[in-house]
């Protein structure tokens, strides 16, 4: 028997009309926000696993008119991190340096062009593994998980289940 739990996922949408929005606000408890006029939506979905939790989301977000781009990865910068976890800047700088916690590396950035950028679900793995306390309720997909989602997405192959 397989044990369901809450995940957080956010998904990156095309084109979404007032009426979907309200849909997925209504029907999923969505939270709707837009950059760069981009919309996304989070939603808590309980499933087995990540990737359940997005084919769930992406065929109920189809089913109610919307059309799914990806699932996103959440990059945080280092700013970010620190805020998210209750640590100083000068923390999470010795942490990626490997000076701090180093029994326990902390993951190597998703994007480097100018700036640092690191997946969110990497963070939350690591500071749970090195006993950083970690203000998540709910699991989050991992970049495997969502590289997976995306790459069906990509394919064409989603959403098949109905």
């Amino acid at each position: 028997m397989t044990t369901e739990q809450p995940f957080e996922v956010r998904l990156r949408l095309g084109e979404l009309s007032e009426q979907v929005e309200d849909l997925l606000v209504e029907q999923l408890d969505a939270i709707v926000s837009r950059l760069a006029d981009v919309p996304y939506v989070t939603f808590l979905q309980d499933a087995p696993s990540g990737t359940e939790a997005a084919r769930r989301l992406v065929s109920r977000v189809h089913d109610l008119g919307g059309k799914v781009q990806s699932v996103d990865f959440d990059y945080v910068t280092r700013s970010e991190i620190a805020e998210r976890l209750g640590a100083t800047r000068q923390a999470v700088a010795l942490w990626v340096a490997g000076d701090r916690k180093a029994g326990f590396p902390f993951p190597r950035p998703a994007i480097q062009a100018g700036v640092s950028l690191w997946c969110w679900s990497d963070v939350v793995d690591w500071a749970t593994v090195s006993n950083h306390a970690v203000g998540e309720g709910v699991r989050l997909l991992s970049a495997d998980e969502i590289a997976v989602i995306n790459g069906e997405l990509a394919a064409g192959r989603m959403p098949i289940f109905a």
